[in-house]
């Protein structure tokens, strides 16, 4: 394996475990929005069953005094500054709703950019794994940390590393002229 294809194979480990966190992250963020939207849901469906019935409602409507515009009736203060709440708690609704949409196209948009690395590294041992998520992970521990945490020499780890990129090299190959072929 010549030293461009190690550095690409590197570079997309690294790449792939950078993606990992961030679906992480956004599966977090999703579950949060979701959350929120269930939770102004709720409150919208607990207050529609404190709306007046029309009859009332036609003697809320605001009485204006004079020209400055100002509600003089309280009941018609109250029933307006309602429905301003109202109708924005429905205007949260939407923008989360909205971007939970955007979270899930963004989720499903990670998933199948590291999926086929992430398959080629389950066809990999435990302690290659191990290896890989140590080195090109969020970690990013040297060979001799590697080596010290897994009972290994810096020089077997390197070495098992760079069988490790030539491995997953020759499974992405295949898996690339199977798309092709």
């Amino acid at each position: 394996m010549n030293d461009t294809a190690m550095k690409g194979m590197e570079a997309a480990l690294r790449s792939y475990y950078r993606k990992l966190d961030e679906l992480q992250v956004k599966k977090r963020a999703l579950e949060a929005v979701e959350k929120n939207a269930e939770d102004i849901r709720r409150i919208l469906l607990d207050v529609n069953q404190l709306i007046p019935s029309k009859g009332t409602v036609s003697s809320y409507r605001p009485v204006t005094g004079g020209g400055n515009g100002l509600v003089c009736d309280p009941t018609a203060q109250a029933y307006a500054e309602f429905t301003r709440s109202m109708e924005k708690s429905q205007r949260e609704l939407v923008i989360l709703l909205e971007k939970k949409i955007r979270l899930k196209m963004e989720i499903m948009h990670l998933e199948s950019s590291i999926e086929g690395i992430g398959f080629a590294l389950n066809l990999l041992d435990p302690v290659e794994r191990m290896i890989c998520e140590q080195y090109y992970g969020l970690k990013r521990k040297s060979n001799l940390q590697i080596g010290l945490a897994l009972n290994m020499d810096e020089k077997t780890i390197r070495y098992r590393r760079k069988n490790i990129n030539q491995k997953l090299s020759d499974y992405l190959k295949v898996k690339h002229l199977v798309k092709s072929g």
